[in-house]
């Protein structure tokens, strides 16, 4: 069944098609905002992501901050190594240190070795550098430097700055371009591993075919070590947070104690793993780069993807096609939430159960398969259609709520048109009838013939209006039913259209009798000495038990009835206020639910007309939380008395109860009189039960 009013189902089909469309085609447009959103969503991904454990074969040699003033901190070092000494001068160190750094990391059994530095200006022992690169051992891959200028008119070149020729000439020497590129928000999260002269100037584009390109430093690198079929560009998949990989600064290759000990062992660290060797100052080199996982180094930073294409390969984002069918997908799965979803709680649900699946999927993608899916913009095309559902929803709800109040406040309480309009599955089960645990309030004018007969009839009108207007206050307030008035009467219930619960019902019910006393006791007070206002009594019986709830009458006049033995005995429990005094009665049910809430009168154990089972009646007096009524252990030790038959000692205790309590005095003197004339004339077989014939 539809989601939607019947009447208006059509036009919020189409309405909600409409804007499905225009939602999905929104987030398949390629803005800038939703790259940066959706790169977001990369970087939670990666601080998510839980950490390689498997030993890198990258390790990086770092040239530190320490590694300038070693010849100051361990001068009998430097002076027995001449590396160490040369450390010490000004930068850029001579290449004879580079030399011993190579001879080092081959000796030691270096897979690689890759400089992270650009040898494009001459320097001291060029020639003994160039020898050793020509020697046999691991092979040594230099960095290059694509550099973009621009002339005053916005003209732009690229030239690209390459080490020394001698160097590259050397056997098994390659060079590749270090350029780190950041996204537009200053954060690094992807790499180009093939670029050209043409393609930087561009804007760093894919090259084309017939270009020639040059490789990445870690491009390089992977494809001197075997790797194959190196893509244009991905993302770094990034091992860890910074400081991830093994890194030693470089003068400890030169420190016997350093290059003995327990982290280098000899050269082991190094044996069978590539060595990347750069900078590793933020202060001198200037080298640092924001990434998802924070700040770090350059030199690190190439080890994170030189890892990523030595393991399984740098991360792939999902094609712009596969991006609009999933924006597509989702947008089309909230519109269908929002078409055939009855209630909008489960709409909710449904979209909140979608946008957990995809996520799931794109994490477990990102965690096992390499693969960068979108998250942002599928998620909110799902919540911007699924948004646009509810607000449709919603405009013809209340649109067929206003509708339908309209046509019901001529025939049927505010009230049972309000439920009708709020629960209509509930009430149009209620109005096929079925059988529910009700409390029914019965409020009647006593001696209302008699009255109208005598008064004028506009005062008499606006009398009785002036009194249910707070009656009917009262049973609203406490949501209640106003069910109907039969005449000067008036009938309220509690759960028949709705429950806050049995106790909770009976509760209400009673507060709202006391409140109808409470009621009539000011308008008499304000009408006194008012020739056209004759002061009221009223009788208020209340009961609670299963009663039958639905429509009943005639095709083109239908009234929501609650029938059954419940309603009929609280109508005699009002009655019966006349004949023991009392304004307020309550049936045993009711007074078994609210007796910790109310301080209760026993009244009498009564078989009412038209009833054979005894009901116990209580009359009541407060809320707990008021102080008992002092007359109150009297009064129970007096109806102790009447119901165990001594009448005499009930008659007398009765009497000495204050006669003049204004609300309790009236049933103090029946009880004292019921008992004198059983004094006088004993019933036959007592047993404490009153039978009232009367209605």
């Amino acid at each position: 069944m539809s989601s939607f009013p019947h009447t208006s189902f059509a036009s919020a089909r189409v309405a909600l098609a409409a804007g499905a469309v225009l939602v999905a085609a929104l987030f398949s447009l390629p803005l800038e905002v939703w790259s940066t959103l959706e790169n977001l969503t990369v970087d939670v991904r990666h601080r998510w992501s839980s950490e390689a454990t498997v030993p890198s074969p990258v390790v990086v040699v770092g040239v530190t901050d320490a590694s300038f003033t070693l010849a100051e901190r361990a001068p009998q070092e430097a002076q027995r190594e001449p590396v160490l000494a040369a450390m010490g001068r000004p930068w850029p160190w001579q290449r004879s240190v580079w030399a011993a750094v190579v001879r080092k990391l081959r000796a030691a059994g270096a897979r690689a070795i890759v400089f992270d530095f650009v040898f494009e200006a001459p320097a001291a022992n060029d020639a003994e550098f160039a020898a050793v690169l020509a020697e046999p051992g691991a092979p040594v891959v230099l960095a290059a430097q694509f550099q973009e200028q621009h002339t005053a008119e916005g003209e732009g070149t690229v030239r690209l700055v390459e080490p020394r020729p001698e160097f590259l000439a050397a056997r098994g020497v390659r060079a590749g371009f270090a350029n780190v590129l950041p996204d537009p928000d200053g954060v690094v999260r992807q790499t180009w591993l093939a670029a050209s002269h043409a393609s930087v100037l561009a804007g760093w584009t894919e090259p084309d075919s017939g270009e020639q390109a040059l490789l990445s430093l870690a491009g390089v690198t992977a494809q001197v070590l075997g790797v194959r079929d190196l893509p244009a560009r991905g993302d770094v998949a990034f091992r860890g947070p910074p400081e991830r990989f093994f890194s030693v600064p470089v003068e400890h290759l030169f420190l016997r104690d350093r290059w003995d000990g327990r982290v280098i062992e000899r050269g082991s660290l190094f044996r069978d793993r590539v060595v990347l060797v750069g900078p590793y100052s933020e202060i001198r080199f200037k080298d640092y780069h924001a990434t998802p996982l924070g700040r770090m180094a350059g030199v690190e930073l190439h080890a994170h993807i030189l890892d990523g294409l030595l393991g399984g390969g740098l991360l792939r984002r999902a094609p712009d096609y596969a991006i609009v069918a999933v924006v597509a997908g989702l947008a089309s799965l909230a519109f269908a939430l929002g078409l055939w979803v009855r209630r909008a709680t489960w709409q909710i649900v449904g979209m909140g159960i979608a946008a957990a699946l995809w996520t799931g999927i794109a994490w477990i993608a990102f965690e096992r398969g390499r693969l960068i899916l979108p998250l942002a913009t599928p998620l909110g095309a799902l919540v911007g259609t699924g948004a646009m559902a509810l607000g449709v929803r919603y405009v013809g709800e209340q649109r067929e709520r206003r509708r339908v109040r309209r046509l019901l406040s001529s025939y049927v309480s505010e009230e049972v048109a309000r439920v009708i309009v709020r629960q209509p599955d509930a009430f149009e089960s209620a109005l096929r009838g079925e059988r529910r645990v009700v409390t029914v309030l019965f409020a009647d004018i006593r001696n209302f013939t008699s009255l109208a007969e005598r008064a004028e009839p506009g005062a008499f009108i606006a009398q009785l209006n002036e009194y249910l207007r707070p009656v009917v206050d009262c049973v609203l307030t406490t949501g209640g039913t106003l069910q109907k008035f039969i005449g000067d009467a008036v009938l309220a219930v509690w759960g028949d259209t709705h429950t806050a619960g049995e106790k909770a019902d009976a509760v209400r019910a009673v507060h709202t009798a006391l409140a109808i006393e409470d009621a009539v006791i000011r308008l008499n007070a304000g009408w006194a000495g008012r020739a056209d206002r004759a002061p009221l009594r009223i009788g208020v019986g209340l009961q609670q038990g299963p009663a039958m709830v639905g429509n009943i009458g005639h095709p083109r006049r239908m009234e929501f009835a609650v029938l059954g033995d419940t309603v009929n005995l609280a109508s005699r429990l009002e009655g019966a206020n006349r004949f023991f005094g009392t304004t307020v009665l309550l049936g045993d049910t009711v007074g078994a639910l609210v007796a910790d809430e109310f301080h209760l009168v026993p009244v009498a154990r009564l078989v009412v007309k038209g009833r054979s089972q005894p009901v116990e009646v209580y009359t009541p007096f407060g809320p707990r939380a008021a102080p008992a009524p002092a007359w109150l252990p009297a009064y129970l030790t007096a109806r102790e008395a009447l119901q165990a038959g001594r009448f005499a000692e009930a008659a007398a205790a009765f009497g000495a109860l204050p006669a003049g309590d204004g609300r309790f005095g009236a049933l103090f003197h029946h009880q004292q009189q019921l008992a004198a004339r059983f004094a006088a004339a004993p019933p036959p077989a007592w047993d404490g039960t009153i039978h009232l014939e009367q209605k």
